[in-house]
């Protein structure tokens, strides 16, 4: 079958069966269910009074926070029917998603996206997941089940005073759900491409209410994917987790919340591997390995005179490999004291802290480069203090913060930010700003990598052999930083509209390297004589201003309408001339969501999602991605009390073409075409 007919034949099917949906439904209004969560449950008042704690380690209610935040619920999740972790952060506004492949996704927060993204601090459960490796995130070897999430707070804006170095642009913490029962389901989704997913879940009170445990366990398989050239792109993932959570109650004063998990996935790929013979680099098909382990636990003990203790733990193991390429493994742990106290008549909630982490890993490049040292031990430690003082009439909150990080390649820095939020005489009205500064600090790659990017061919610039172009540590390294002023209102009139507003600049001094040239070419007699040069680069400084706005409107008790839009731009001062990246063609300067949820019936529910990205460039192909607009539909149906199946078609509307470009080193762009799914859901 010719690609059109099977867009056409998938967008056919998808329509059918959602019309096939809204007929059964009317079946299921006579069996006993429990149907899907009304609309009407979820109510503006009920949505700002959600207690969110990303924004300053304590619960306070979303709307007093002087901070953008956005939380995308269980709901939200259950009824978009998205199939990963990264497609459901397109809710929130300045998030930038793009798919890179089948199993692999680009995330940044205001800019910074890309499958090396380094500027976002993502937690689970307030533990974060980020590599030392390259300070960032790899999403496809982190596996958390849809189902286990109880909400995702999203904080744009730097955050480095509450949650430290790397901090920088956002932090995204997942926050799974609690150990308390749940009883056993299973979840089952095919889709058309091949995929299959199965997540497996069970939990149980304990017999004197004092706790309870949940354990979960997931498999999946995503299809290849159409390739930008042609063909099937050699991307095919299988992934695999299992976890287990149990909470206890010890006595009236504290609890004990412990995690464990384990996580394998396998990412088949194609990396551009330079050579100095003809044709100077080739595409070389691989795959990459990971597994990893993981403990952590929680102790918080309630003190008298309004003071709490908390203590965290973790340990973790992992290894990964890239065939051909390169072989890592690392053992990590950490821990955390921390402790609040609300003196009395006050207005006051102190909290402060400190931590140790210590990590130590053994990486080895077994092509286009190398570590240098292959092993390290590294010990960082944190220190870190919050001031909440509320005016007695409630109306003026201002919050201060200080955080001093320790790491073994940048240093002792400090991070400090102050916040200011206020309420006049409409109590469902809130203004605030904020001041903050965060740093980046250099990754093990960074310092230690020293790796092939580029070749090249003997008689260009006069060289009479191959150049091999090498990115290293030779060139120093660069603790970035970024200064950012937000300005903010959050409105609410009645139980039917509400609005979150918020202007913000960001001035990166420094911001990581520009390219200037090349070194002193050194002399290499092997494989075949070539000459090495050292890339030469400087620190550059950029500005990213921007407003953002998200809109959440219920006109009816059975409808509610979402819009998000992100509109930024991007400055470049580079320190030295040479070839910088042009910021403002690498940031889409729009990135716009209006979501639709509709209950049909009291057992049927639809939601319609349309997303517009901005057109963006590629710092590592030069190649323009034009702007994108896509057509999501879902439809989510109770046919009883125990079992809800649900529908989704994606990418409808539009042209099957590349979202981002891959990053350097990484050869293959694949497309994205419309698709279907169907996911059953049972209650045993």
């Amino acid at each position: 079958m010719k690609p059109a007919l099977q867009d056409r034949s998938r967008l056919s099917l998808a329509v059918l069966a959602l019309l096939l949906g809204a007929g059964l439904s009317l079946q299921a209004r006579a069996q006993s269910g429990a149907g899907v969560k009304a609309l009407a449950e979820l109510s503006l008042e009920d949505l700002m009074r959600v207690e969110v704690v990303s924004a300053g380690r304590e619960a306070e209610r979303l709307a007093d926070v002087a901070a953008p935040v956005f939380v995308i619920t269980r709901d939200d999740i259950a009824r978009t029917g998205v199939r990963s972790l990264p497609e459901i952060l397109r809710l929130a506004p300045g998030v930038d998603v793009a798919r890179l492949s089948a199993g692999r996704w680009a995330v940044g927060v205001r800019g910074d996206t890309g499958r090396f993204s380094n500027k976002l601090q993502v937690l689970v459960d307030g533990r974060s997941i980020y590599s030392p490796l390259f300070s960032g995130v790899l999403w496809e070897t982190h596996q958390v089940p849809l189902g286990e999430i109880e909400r995702i707070e999203i904080i744009r804006g730097p955050a480095g005073a509450v949650w430290g170095a790397n901090a920088v642009n956002g932090v995204i913490n997942i926050i799974t759900r609690p150990a308390d029962g749940g009883g056993r389901a299973a979840r089952l989704e095919a889709v058309d491409d091949g995929s299959l997913r199965l997540d497996l879940r069970a939990g149980q009170r304990l017999d004197d209410d004092a706790g309870g445990w949940r354990a979960h366990a997931q498999v999946e398989r995503q299809g290849a994917s159409e390739a930008l050239e042609g063909g099937e792109a050699h991307d095919a993932t299988r992934a695999a987790t299992a976890g287990l959570r149990l909470e206890r109650r010890i006595d009236a004063r504290t609890r004990l919340d412990l995690q464990a998990q384990i996580e394998q996935s396998r990412v088949e790929d194609t990396r551009l591997r330079q050579i100095v013979r003809p044709p100077y680099r080739e595409a070389v098909p691989t795959h990459q390995d990971y597994d990893r382990a993981t403990l952590s636990g929680t102790l918080e003990h309630r003190l008298h005179g309004g003071s709490s203790l908390k203590l965290t733990g973790l340990l973790m193991a992992d290894q990964g490999s890239e065939a051909g390429f390169v072989q890592m493994r690392s053992r990590t742990a950490d821990l955390e004291l921390e402790q609040s106290w609300r003196p009395e008549g006050a207005g006051h909630q102190l909290t402060w802290g400190g931590g140790l982490r210590h990590h130590r890993d053994h990486n080895e490049s077994l092509g286009d480069g190398s570590f240098t040292p292959a092993q390290r031990e590294m010990n960082d430690w944190r220190l870190f203090a919050q001031d909440r003082w509320t005016s007695e009439n409630g109306r003026l909150v201002a919050v201060g913060g200080l955080r001093v990080d320790h790491t073994f390649f940048g240093g002792t820095r400090t991070q400090p930010s102050l916040a200011l939020s206020w309420r006049p005489t409409d109590e469902n009205l809130t203004l605030w700003s904020s001041v903050s500064r965060a740093v980046r600090v250099p990754s093990r790659g960074e310092s230690d990598a020293n790796v092939a990017v580029a070749v090249i061919p003997p008689g260009q610039a006069g060289n009479p052999l191959p150049v091999r172009v090498l990115a290293s540590h030779v060139s120093g390294l660069v603790v970035e930083s970024v200064h950012a002023l937000q300005l903010g209102a959050r409105r609410r009139w009645d139980e039917q509209l509400a609005l979150d507003a918020v202007l913000f600049r960001h001035d990166y001094d420094p911001l990581s390297f520009n390219p200037v040239g090349l070194g002193t070419p050194e002399l290499s007699m092997l494989p075949q004589p070539h000459l090495d040069a050292a890339l030469r680069r400087v620190p550059g400084r950029a500005r990213i201003t921007g407003l953002e706005l998200s809109l959440d409107w219920h006109p009816l008790p059975s409808l509610r309408q979402q819009f998000s839009g992100a509109w930024s731009r991007g400055e470049e001062f580079p320190a030295a001339a040479g070839d910088s990246t042009r910021l403002r063609e690498l940031l889409p300067s729009r990135l716009l969501s209006w979501r639709t949820s509709i209950d049909l019936t009291p057992y049927l529910g639809l939601d319609v999602w349309v997303r517009h990205t901005a057109a963006r460039g590629s710092a590592s192909t030069g190649t323009r991605v034009d702007a994108r607009t896509v057509l999501d539909l879902s439809t989510r149906w109770a046919v009883s009390r125990d079992v809800t199946l649900s529908l989704r078609a994606w990418n409808l509307g539009a042209a099957k073409a590349v979202e981002i470009h891959p990053d350097l080193g990484y050869s293959r762009a694949v497309i994205s075409s419309p698709g279907v799914g169907l996911r059953a859901e049972m209650i045993f």
